[in-house]
């Protein structure tokens, strides 16, 4: 199986988990069995990490950012009608 792949999906799981933990600490902060404070730290935990994971997962190489791409020059010429072709 293709690496890039297995690379997206982890953290598309981990980012269905993040949002599914975050569902339950509000609701818990809002029952009151769980302090705002607690589910709001929480929360921030859980970005910040799911941010770095994938970050780290996800980076892209230096070696292509670096390289400048170069387009191809097209030549054009003009056709009957006057138009560029």
């Amino acid at each position: 199986m293709n690496w890039e792949l297995i690379k997206h999906k982890i953290c598309r799981l981990l980012a269905t988990a993040a949002i599914l933990l975050g569902g339950t600490m509000l609701s818990a902060a809002a029952s009151g069995t769980m302090p705002l404070w607690a589910a709001v730290v929480g929360l921030c935990a859980a970005v910040v990490l799911l941010n770095a994971v994938c970050g780290i997962l996800l980076e892209a190489p230096a070696a292509q950012e670096a390289a400048p791409r170069k387009r191809p020059t097209v030549q054009l010429r003009v056709v009957r009608g006057g138009h560029a072709a």
